[in-house]
Order: structure tokens, then sequence, then C-alpha cells
């Protein structure tokens, strides 16, 4: 068998020249002027095809952005503030989601939507239909069953899913006097107590698979009953780490010793993790809080004060301003929540015109042919072996003594000034030895002497 080679360019970058810089911009200008859109990969490639130009797409899309002909698009990853849904007390909050299941029957896969309600304080599993879609129907029958086993619950949160939030169950809700929270949108853990019991239950559920010739309602039996038994079982056996049962989870009592213990603990993380930087921004949070009288709770503060120490003292103070503005429009937006979406925007916004700035400080075209100007005009000013060899070539070939002299004199301080560019005196020397096989004017014993001449100036 022969070894499939796969070609590896890492390690192998070309240096960005101002030629390139001015290809790859003609040819996005042409691309732009007849209406279409640059889309990075394709436009890399085509690159890489007509030009001969080979960098990857995100050294492109730096060269684009830096001559303004492509927007740039920074996403840093935050931790993101939520609200906090657990509540003080058991029944106080359930949460109801649907997740799809899938039983094999004789290895044909019949597929079920399981509609699960948990109470969002004591993990509590209370109650649960299976059907073939995601209705309000079976929205609603979840509440009847958690309603026979333990009463009316205050709220319920869930998602933005259409059978939610029909009018049929809204019509449902308000009848029962239960308060709707969805959740949401794209805020996954809003409702995230009942989307980790699904993640716990398929994990420990697994693949159902049957060899048999039964119907479908057979499998829809099974499927009912493994979910009943493991709800049972749930419901009476503590999490990992728990001491006690979900139910039995308000009346634990934590020794003094422990309190005292993590207090410690939490003391030492406290001082590693303190500067002025984060002091600043908890107390421009702290400030917001006090001086626009925002309700927040005591889990979704600290979720504030993890997230706020993660942005720019500047975009903080930008953000104030904003959220000023907007609060004097509308009061209804005096809240955490909207203060820390403007707050995300600005960053964003922020980071954007940064990177931005980057590229056009290292491609913009025309500064880089400034630079590169420079260095032509740094490297004529610079000595080289080059010159040192012409200077001794004078020297040899002129028949005028004080000129001679004004040559040697010259070559003393140019090799003086090459001592400093090389850190051992033999590879210089081996520099001008072969700079001095070059020269064609000088005869065997003229190359005698310019080596001596040589070894004079260098001492």
């Amino acid at each position: 068998m022969v070894p499939l080679i796969v070609p590896d360019g890492r390690g192998k970058g070309r240096k960005i020249t101002s030629d390139m810089v001015r290809q790859i911009v003609k040819v996005a200008k042409e691309l732009k002027s007849k209406g279409r859109r640059i889309r990075l990969k394709s436009f890399t490639k085509q690159l890489t095809a007509e030009k001969d130009i080979v960098l990857s797409s995100k050294k492109v899309g730096e060269i684009l952005i830096a001559n303004g002909l492509y927007k740039p698009e920074i996403r840093r990853r935050r931790p993101r503030f939520y609200q906090a849904l657990r509540q003080g007390i058991p029944n106080g909050l359930v949460s109801v989601d649907g997740s799809e299941f899938t039983v094999w029957i004789n290895q044909v896969p019949y597929k079920f939507n399981l509609e699960l309600g948990v109470d969002v304080e004591s993990y509590c599993h209370t109650g649960f239909s299976v059907s073939d879609s995601e209705t309000s129907q079976e929205f609603i029958k979840v509440i009847e069953a958690h309603k026979a086993s333990w009463g009316t619950p205050i709220g319920l949160v869930s998602d933005h899913g259409s059978a939610n939030l029909s009018d049929e169950s809204k019509a449902y809700l308000e009848l029962n006097d239960i308060e709707a929270l969805p959740a949401g949108p794209a805020n996954p853990k809003g409702n995230g107590t009942v989307e980790g019991a699904f993640s716990e239950m398929k994990g420990v559920i697994g693949t159902i698979d049957f060899e048999t010739l039964s119907p479908r309602n057979l499998a829809k039996a099974i499927l009912e009953k493994v979910i009943s038994i493991y709800i049972a079982m749930r419901n009476r056996l503590p999490r990992v780490g728990d001491n006690i049962a979900p139910g039995e989870a308000m009346k634990a009592q934590t020794p003094k010793e422990k309190l005292q213990a993590l207090k410690e603990r939490y003391k030492e993380r406290k001082q590693r993790s303190e500067n002025t930087g984060q002091e600043a921004k908890l107390g421009r949070l702290a400030w917001i809080l006090q001086n626009h009288a925002l309700e927040v709770d005591e889990r979704s503060l600290k979720r504030a004060e993890k997230c706020i120490v993660t942005y720019d003292l500047n975009a903080i103070n930008k953000s104030e301003e904003a959220f000023l503005k907007a609060i004097r429009r509308d009061q209804r937006r005096r809240t955490l929540p909207y203060f820390f979406g403007i707050l995300n925007n600005i960053q964003n916004d922020l980071d954007t015109a940064q990177y931005e700035n980057y590229c056009r400080g290292r491609y913009y075209y025309h500064g880089m042919l400034d630079r590169e100007r420079e260095e032509q005009e740094k490297n004529k000013e610079t000595t080289t072996v080059k010159n040192l060899v012409a200077i001794l070539r004078n020297s040899i070939l002129s028949r005028h003594r004080f000129i001679k002299d004004t040559c040697v004199r010259q070559a003393k301080l140019m090799a003086a000034d090459l001592k400093k560019q090389y850190h051992y005196a033999g590879a210089l020397k081996n520099k001008i030895l072969d700079e001095l096989v070059n020269v064609k004017e000088l005869g065997i014993g003229q190359r005698k002497e310019a080596v001596n001449l040589m070894e004079l100036v260098l001492s």
C-alpha cells in the first residue's frame, strides 16, 4: 500500500508585499464594479488560480478590510447574561418542553414527541405525554398531569414554540391563573431545567431497539413504560453530587464548619482574581443598579457581576450613556437585560473597529508603499559588505596616496559599523572574501594586497 501524502502548508507562509496587495485590491474592485459580492473562500481560490497568490482566506480578508473593500466582523465569546429562573419555593415555577425520542422495531425507526414538565426549584418530574408531534393539546395534558399530582403552579416557563404560545394554550393558562414566562428566543439556558432533564433521561434510557413484529402502538406503550419507570426512580434518587432526593432538597442543612471552609476558599479565590480593572467595572454595575433602582435577584446579580468584568470599561461607559437615552424615551426599558443588550452591541462595535485598525495598519496599500520606501532609504544608508569591498577596491586601484589614505580611513569606519551587525568576526571575514572573488579588476597580487588591507581595517 502506498501512503497518501496530504500537502501541508503550515509554516510556509509567504511575505505579503505591496505588489501582492495591489493585485488583490485590483481584483476585488473589478469584482465589486460588476455588482458582485466578495465571498472570502471563493475569492481566495480565484486569486490562487488567476494571480498565483497563495494566501489564507483570513489574510485575504485582512487585506480587503485594510483597503475598505470588506466589512470586518468580530464575535468574541463572552458569558451571556440571562435572568435566573430558579425560585425559592417548590411548585412555584414549572418548566415544560418537548423532545424527540426514537424507538426501533425490527430495524424500523418510530419517532415520538415527549412533552415533559419539571419543577424548577426541586427538579421534580411532574408529568409527561407521548404523542406524534408537539401540539397544544399535549402541552395542556402535561399541565393537567402536574395539577393532578401537585396542584396548580404559580408560573410556567417554556420556549417560544407555536404549541406553547398558541391561543388555546394562552387561554388555558389564563383560565387556571398560571403566569406564562416564555424564555428566549435563542436562549436555551432560559429553559435549562427541562433541557437538562431531557439530557439525563436520554443518557439513562439509551437506544430503544426491539426485534419484534408488534405494531406501532406497542412501540408507544414501551416508551411510556420506560419513561414512567425513569421518572419514578428519578424523583426518589438524589442527583450526582447531592445527598438528598429532589423532594427533600429544601430541608437539607449544611454544617457550619463546611460553610466556614467554603467561605475561606472563596475569599482566597477572590483575592487571586481581583484587580483594579474588575473593581472599577463592578463599581459601575453597582452604581447602575442603585442609581436606576433596577430590580434584580441574587442569582441574576451574581451572573451580572461575572459578565460585566469581561467587557471593556470604555464600552461600559458608552453603554451607560446609551442606556440613559433609552430609558428617557421609554421607562419600560429600565431593566438589567436591556442594559446588557446595549453593552454587548457597543462592545462588538469597538472590537470590530479595533480589528479594522489593526488590518489597516498592516495591509493598507499606500501605507505599505511608504514603509517599503522608508526601508529602501534606510538600506541605502546602512553599511554593507559590498560597499566595504568597493572602498577597498578603490584604495588598491588608486595611484594617489591621498586617495588611498582617505579610502582606508573610510573603510575602518565602515568595518566598525559592520562589526555591530555580525556576532562573529570570522563570519564577517568570510563575507568580505566571498565578495572580493567577484571583483574582476584585481589581479592576483592586488587580491593579496586587498586581503592584507582587510585584516588592517578589521583589526
